[in-house]
């Protein structure tokens, strides 16, 4: 294992080093690190991680064309966790842990109630890992930990009906699923973690749970182990783009769209690691652009890992060009976001931070930031915040370069 450990550093290092080289400010500078191959009839981008040789900064203001704050309700049946947030254009939906039902907030930050209920009867849950919020069809779709159905919610957060997702396999539990509804088109795109054990991958069903295109496992069949990650930026209309984050089976893997309306699965992104070691990588798609990230892992104990250095790096579809980058919070204090295409979801970034989390963020932000227009709006945000506040949900709108959930 240490020797894969030190493999590890040694496919990292290169990036980080590569990283302090030849810093550029503009994307139309930048070599072309990219290629298309042809992957049975459709076009496949492959970045070569030795081409990546600059470093540019891209702060948040260069991926979001607004920044808005919202304090949520102080009620305590609202308080919330440090869960992932989905936004849509009126509501704001947080996820949470240890066995507390989702919360479901206006923009305005006023609570609408739990959604659902934790337990094990219908509509209850214990944990929740994919979420989304259908305004036209006014639902809540949650889909558990490991289940045979999506749950379906109103928007006041009251149960409603499951979507059978084992209709065809009915002993088939869905470990860590992602999905995406398309209620107008009576269509849900599903993708797993690959389980041996398990008939399929991804698959595209009617909301009755009917099958309508079936992909198979083929070659992303993995060990079963809950330490793997699915990924998604949900960022498409059309499509649910998907990669697999894989920790214990460190590989090669590759970013997928499972469309919507022909149900095959399309390969769209991989890393060419040219002869180094592969170590753990993932990555997102942002309409034109790509990106990702580059990590060191090591084991701690039997079964923990800690990641020890990240290194993201990006690519333009249309001219291949791309770079290490760092992105800074240019709204807030300035400091580095860590792999920012992960709080990218639905079109929106978002940070869910508590209240004395906020503070020490706003007084570094007001020492330092060099933007006094910006220090003015951090010193009046300052002024209204109480240690003893419900946590606050910071939303960035993607900029339409980055974005593509509404067609065109």
């Amino acid at each position: 294992w240490m020797k894969t450990i030190y493999a590890y550093w040694v496919a990292l290092t290169i990036a980080l080093v590569a990283c302090t080289e030849n810093e550029k400010n503009q994307l139309s500078d930048l070599p072309i690190v990219a290629h298309q191959v042809e992957v049975d009839g459709q076009e496949m981008t492959v970045c070569e991680l030795g081409l990546l040789k600059d470093t540019i900064d891209l702060p948040l203001s260069y991926w979001v064309e607004d920044f808005e704050t919202v304090k949520l309700d102080g009620k305590d049946e609202a308080l919330v966790g440090h869960g992932p947030v989905y936004v849509s254009d009126n509501y704001i939906l947080v996820r949470e842990s240890n066995n507390v039902p989702c919360k479901l907030f206006r923009r305005d930050g006023s609570f609408v109630g739990k959604v659902g209920s934790i337990g094990l009867g219908p509509g209850e849950y214990t944990d929740v890992y994919d979420m989304q919020i259908d305004e036209q069809a006014e639902h809540i779709y949650l889909l558990p930990f490991r289940s045979k159905a999506i749950y379906v919610y109103d928007l006041k957060g009251n149960y409603q009906k499951d979507i059978p997702l084992n209709k065809k396999y009915e002993k088939m539990m869905v470990p860590k699923g992602l999905f995406k509804v398309d209620a107008a088109k009576n269509r849900v795109a599903v993708m797993t973690l690959p389980f041996d054990y398990l008939p399929l991958v991804a698959w595209v069903q009617d909301m009755e749970g009917n099958f309508l295109h079936e992909v198979p496992m083929n070659h992303l069949k993995i060990r079963p182990a809950f330490s793997n990650e699915m990924l998604s930026s949900k960022c498409f209309a059309d499509a649910l783009d998907v990669s697999l984050y894989t920790l214990k089976e460190v590989r090669k893997d590759t970013l997928y769209h499972l469309d919507m309306n022909d149900g095959k699965l399309y390969p769209k992104f991989t890393l060419d690691f040219g002869g180094r070691d592969i170590t753990r990588h993932n990555y997102f798609d942002f309409s034109t652009h790509y990106a990702g990230s580059l990590a060191a892992i090591e084991q701690v104990g039997e079964n923990s890992f800690m990641v020890n250095a990240t290194c993201a790096y990006l690519v333009e579809k249309e001219s291949g060009k791309g770079a290490f980058f760092r992105t800074t919070n240019d709204f807030l204090d300035n400091e580095p976001i860590n792999i920012i295409s992960k709080r990218c979801i639905n079109g929106y970034y978002t940070l869910n931070i508590e209240p004395a989390a906020l503070i020490e963020k706003l007084e570094k932000g007001l020492k330092n930031h060099p933007d006094e227009a910006r220090r003015k709006k951090m010193e009046a945000l300052m002024k209204t915040i109480d240690e003893d506040d419900n946590n606050y949900i910071f939303i960035g709108k993607l900029k339409k370069q980055f974005d593509n959930t509404v067609e065109k």
